[in-house]
């Protein structure tokens, strides 16, 4: 599984599925992500941060 972190809440997201869409600088390779608290973008995937770094605290979220 791919994982990387939401852009809107910071939580663990994973990515759905990759795909190239054409644009006029030519094709750019995009993802669709979704996090545990159902957040879903589809962005380039040179925007992706590498995968988050486990909680200390596993079970226990981070507050808002």
């Amino acid at each position: 599984m791919d994982t990387t972190c939401c852009p809107e809440c910071g939580e663990i997201a994973e990515v759905r599925e990759r795909s190239v869409l054409e644009s006029t600088h030519g094709p750019i390779e995009h993802a669709k992500i979704v996090c545990v608290e159902h957040h879903w973008f589809l962005m380039p995937v040179s925007y992706l941060h590498s995968s988050p770094a486990p909680s200390r605290n596993p079970g226990v979220r981070s507050p808002r």
